[in-house]
């Protein structure tokens, strides 16, 4: 229980905070907060992954006032299928940090997508998509090595925990 709160509670604030880091597509944000549900897929599994990313989700939201727009909608479901997917890729040990995060984010993006033009009722948001991809490309790297860090600093320090990494 720790451990989800902490993953959840850091989440939260990289959530808030990215906010108002400037991004070039409406009502887009980088997704730096991805890194902790990357973090729980390949370290804890699927269910911490999707656990840890809805609950980031509807507790940011509510903070940033965001709750049930049509962004959260995009955002939630998004992050439910990219920790989805890196939790089932981690456990075929092909792919790394790198490479689950990039498939996280392509899956991530293309959900938000979907859904926003099922919300809109309209396929305009596709274009958005390629944009959406080469600054994702940028936050996929950036939460890698952020989650990779947690992990080597987690496993380091133990931190007073039992915190064992998954088989």
């Amino acid at each position: 229980m720790v451990i989800y709160s902490t993953l959840i509670s850091i989440a939260s604030v990289m959530f808030i905070v990215e906010k108002y880091i400037p991004y070039p597509v409406p009502a887009g944000k980088w997704g730096f907060s991805n890194f902790v549900v990357l973090f729980a897929a390949i370290n804890l599994g699927i269910i911490p992954a999707i656990i840890v990313g809805a609950l980031k989700s509807i507790i940011g939201s509510i903070f940033t006032g965001t709750i049930f727009t049509p962004t959260f909608f995009m955002g939630f479901f998004g992050i439910i299928v990219a920790g989805l997917v890196e939790g089932a890729l981690s456990k075929t040990k092909f792919f790394g940090y790198f490479g689950l995060s990039f498939l996280g984010m392509l899956f991530n993006n293309l959900t938000q997508v979907y859904v926003g033009s099922f919300l809109i009722s309209s396929n305009a948001i596709f274009s958005f998509l390629p944009v959406m991809i080469v600054l994702g490309s940028i936050s996929s790297i950036a939460n890698a090595f952020l989650a990779k860090k947690m992990e080597e600093v987690l496993y380091e320090n133990n931190f007073g925990i039992k915190f064992s990494k998954k088989n």
